[in-house]
């Protein structure tokens, strides 16, 4: 199954949406320590997705492209900095995205369903992403995923991702 460019776009945010829609059936709030306890873990897992996906946006968009951001996707395969310890650095950030976003919201039935969001975004890496770049980078990426993992939260990972915005 081949699915456009353009379609990476829209699924992101039809996912994210799918997520929030039960709400309103359901809009209920957590109450008190819940609540601020909530809205606290949803802050750092916002601040970690939006740097995941930015760190590895910035990776590729200085090491991945052979002319001067003349197209949108890579042109060249990168193992720089984050991708050096994990191949979708962006799409985990886009992964806990909408975790980040239910628990900031603290909706009970938002934070209950938005583990669908992490669901999907594993589908998408496996289904889509991991097979466009074994097409487009054969061997190199075969080999690339025998040494690197899909994900990674480990520090010294996140150090590396750190390295992108030094530069």
């Amino acid at each position: 199954m081949k699915i456009s460019m353009l379609w990476k776009f829209y699924f992101w945010p039809i996912v994210w949406l799918s997520i929030f829609i039960p709400v309103l059936a359901y809009p209920i709030l957590l109450d008190g320590i819940w609540l601020i306890g909530s809205r606290i873990i949803g802050a750092i897992f916002l601040i970690l997705s939006m740097f995941l996906a930015s760190s590895g946006g910035r990776t590729l968009a200085k090491f991945a492209h052979k002319d001067e951001h003349k197209v949108f996707w890579p042109d060249k395969f990168s193992t720089f900095g984050i991708f050096s310890c994990m191949r979708h650095p962006m799409h985990l950030g886009l992964a806990i995205f909408p975790v980040a976003i239910a628990l900031l919201s603290g909706y009970i039935l938002v934070i209950a369903t938005s583990g669908w969001g992490v669901v999907a975004a594993l589908w998408f890496v496996i289904y889509v992403e991991e097979k466009d770049a074994m097409e487009k980078y054969g061997k190199l990426y075969s080999d690339y995923i025998k040494n690197v993992p899909p994900f990674s939260i480990k520090i010294s990972c996140i150090k590396k991702a750190l390295n992108i915005w030094k530069t």
